[in-house]
């Protein structure tokens, strides 16, 4: 056991390592399978009858900065090899589409269901009738509610599937930034920046507030299992755009937080300089710290490549602020 003193309040959180399966290689199915194969006990202890695999379709178009079918193909490939795989799998996502399934139709997904013997549901969570509200604040620190789907919440286990990318805001967007943002009520999710619409948004203001609200949120939709896929990676202004990185690496772990702190620094970040992983280690809501993470595989230094980072990242780093706590989850 490791204890971890905390850099806003007093006392000490006591957390054990995390693991943190991770694998080089050109083929992405087999590696997002062999990624998880590495950590099997952890993952396997966390499946249950009904798994949900979500996503990250940032565009419908673009299948750079979108979650590749085969990358869940790896990933059920994976479920289906467990002692008790599970009944029925969804494949939820709240994307930017012109029309419901777009993103579907666009990237193959439409195949999958006949590719399995389980059966296996696309949704789409712009669609979802049912919500859980909380608060989060806006850049002047007003409370404002935002909508959480219960398709999501009710799932006994979710695994987010994220793309390695560089980020606007938060540096980088991995495994737990993906479970949030693309399940959130869509017209809710600017207001996760602060802010009432893209052109009010301003930095550091914005990575301030994005980053608490990001753990305010994390209570309650924290994926259980967490994939990114390096295999092809995003870099300069993303989350989208077109500049590809051949990382040929994907990474997984029954911790969210551990697993994007990995490959955050194999896209060459620091983990602990970035405010989501800063925060939810020093909460105990995950590993952010590499100390404190065993990487099982291929060593980090392996694959590791420098990405391009957004040309804010300087301002995004400006995360931190004073009295946070008084924002944060406690």
């Amino acid at each position: 056991m490791t204890t971890l003193k905390t850099d806003f309040k007093e006392g000490s959180i006591v957390k054990t390592k995390s693991r943190v399966g991770l694998v080089k290689g050109a083929n992405r199915r087999s590696n997002i399978y062999g990624s998880m194969e590495l950590v099997r006990a952890d993952i396997e202890a966390k499946v249950r009858g009904q798994v949900l695999l979500k996503p990250n379709f940032l565009s419908s178009e673009n299948q750079l900065a979108s979650t590749h079918a085969d990358a869940m193909r790896g990933a059920i490939d994976f479920l289906l090899s467990v002692p008790n795989p599970p009944d029925e799998i969804l494949i939820a996502e709240g994307g930017n589409e012109a029309y419901s399934g777009e993103a579907f139709d666009n990237f193959g997904y439409r195949a999958l269901p006949d590719e399995y013997d389980v059966p296996i549901r696309l949704i789409d969570l712009n669609e979802e009738t049912q919500w859980e509200e909380t608060t989060i604040f806006t850049a002047t620190r007003q409370e404002r509610v935002v909508r959480m789907p219960k398709t999501v919440l009710d799932c006994p286990c979710t695994i987010s599937v994220a793309v390695a990318k560089t980020h606007d805001v938060c540096v980088v967007t991995l495994a737990q930034k993906n479970l949030i943002m693309g399940t959130l009520q869509k017209e809710d999710r600017i207001w996760m920046h602060g802010f009432p619409s893209h052109p009010d948004r301003i930095l550091p203001d914005e990575a301030q507030v994005l980053n608490v609200n990001l753990m305010r949120l994390s209570r309650f939709l924290k994926a259980d299992i967490g994939l990114v896929d390096g295999t092809v990676g995003l870099q300069g202004n993303g989350p989208g755009g077109t500049d590809v990185v051949d990382l040929g690496a994907a990474a997984a772990s029954a911790d969210v937080f551990a697993v994007d702190a990995v490959m955050s620094k194999a896209m060459g970040f620091e983990p602990m300089q970035l405010g989501l992983l800063h925060y939810a280690d020093a909460l105990g809501m995950g590993v952010g710290d590499l100390e404190h993470i065993d990487v099982v595989g291929t060593p980090i230094e392996d694959v590791a490549q420098s990405f391009l980072p957004h040309e804010t990242t300087g301002e995004q780093l400006k995360w931190r602020e004073t009295e946070v706590e008084q924002y944060l989850p406690r």
